[in-house]
């Protein structure tokens, strides 16, 4: 196996509401949030981890393409690890605990996203659970949220190898792709489910909504991707 090309994918995460990627609570602060965002513990300042946005991606694809829970795992508890040849997830992502693969390794780098400009903003969301009979509040719960319009720069690493070259991959917009072209393919459909369902917890209840924004490959324009 020979890596014939690697690509730089670069965009920015904006912020549509209120982000929650979750980290540890490192002090007990009376009156603080229950739940934190995940911060350097350098600077203090918001991260987005690149392990959150590639499992996020992932999984938005097994959904779609019907690897849900299929040979990694019951209810979809486990990723895909079938490391067939025709199975898009297991050649781009890797082929989760098959020590058996033939596919080679995972063909993306998700680097952690870091925070643009100096200006950025934390706030409280309380939540609460509701009595279904009665209607009452119960368990009110503080959860922390980068507050909406933050903005990350992100960067995925894209490795092509020479058993990529008979690859196959048909899109989400029924477009057929082949060899690099369709590992390209494959990404983009990542981040645009990611971009439909959002990003990090709570999104059911109006946190993560997200886009991605000013995409490019090696510094010019991505063609997977609208201007």
């Amino acid at each position: 196996m020979r890596r014939t090309a690697i690509h730089a994918i670069t965009f920015v995460a904006h912020c549509e509401s209120g982000l929650h990627i979750g980290g540890s609570q490192d002090e007990l602060v009376i009156g603080g949030a229950d739940s934190p965002v995940i911060k350097s513990p350098d600077t203090g300042r918001p991260y987005v981890p690149g392990s959150s946005l590639k499992g996020k991606m992932r999984a938005e694809l097994e959904k779609h393409l019907g690897r849900f829970g299929r040979d990694g795992g019951r209810d979809g508890d486990k990723p895909c690890g079938c490391a067939r040849d025709g199975c898009p997830v297991c050649r781009v992502f890797g082929a989760h605990m098959n020590t058996r693969s033939t596919l080679g390794p995972s063909r993306i780098i998700v680097r952690d996203g870091r925070l643009r400009g100096d200006k950025w903003r934390i706030e409280n969301k309380t939540e609460n659970v509701i009595d279904r009979r009665t209607g009452a509040a119960q368990h009110p719960r503080s959860n922390e949220r980068v507050v909406e319009g933050t903005e990350f720069d992100m960067q995925i690493v894209l490795q092509v190898f020479d058993i990529d070259e008979s690859f196959e991959y048909v899109n989400a917009q029924k477009q057929a792709r082949r060899g690099a072209d369709a590992l390209q393919a494959v990404v983009a459909d990542g981040l645009r489910f990611v971009q439909m369902t959002g990003l990090g917890g709570g999104t059911s209840r109006g946190s993560g909504a997200i886009t991605f924004r000013d995409c490019r490959m090696d510094g010019e324009p991505w063609k997977h991707w609208p201007a």
